[in-house]
């Protein structure tokens, strides 16, 4: 069994990340007060967890359960289509598609001389992985928010997606250098 309360290799906490910022009186910047900062150490930290999981339990990297999550849970797609949904580039997509091909756990139509033309789809041992990961991640993500009460996790998904929905709205920064 994976034990997921002691993760190999993650930075141990500070004291600063468990404290809520505190305005600096000097106008001084503090790293562990920039909201940018702590989600980067959050996602550092499970990204390397989920590597674990995933590494002992079928040798897959985190791009690679990304695609065949998404191939799995969305059906057959191309390049493109997974770039997309995995929130990733085109080349990072194809090199993710690659290795799940060698793999043997994803296919393309046509076979072979067809290969990465199309859209991919998991192949039997695709889902077999599949369904062997699936379950240990849903028990993780139950894990990780297992010390949230139902409204800590409605609003802690309403604040993620209204500061996404800013961040979105970033494009366009020149007010924020003047």
């Amino acid at each position: 069994m994976v034990e997921m309360d002691k993760p190999e290799g993650v930075r141990r906490l500070s004291d600063d990340e468990l404290r809520p910022p505190q305005p600096s009186s000097d106008g001084r910047v503090i790293m562990t007060d920039m909201l940018s900062v702590r989600i980067s150490w959050l996602n550092a930290a499970i990204e390397h967890q989920t590597a674990n999981i995933l590494d002992r339990l079928a040798g897959l990297n985190l791009l690679e359960w990304r695609c065949l999550l998404t191939l799995c849970t969305r059906g057959p797609k191309t390049g493109s289509e997974l770039a997309e949904l995995c929130n990733v580039s085109r080349p990072q997509a194809s090199r993710g598609m690659r290795a799940l091909g060698a793999k043997g756990l994803i296919a393309w139509p046509g076979g072979s001389e067809r290969r990465y033309f199309g859209p991919a789809s998991a192949t039997e041992a695709g889902w077999e992985v599949y369904r062997q990961i699936a379950p240990v991640t849903r028990r993780r993500n139950d894990w990780l928010m297992s010390d949230l009460s139902a409204e800590d996790r409605d609003t802690l998904f309403r604040l993620i997606a209204t500061i996404r929905r800013r961040v979105g709205q970033g494009d366009d920064i020149d007010h924020l250098l003047g």
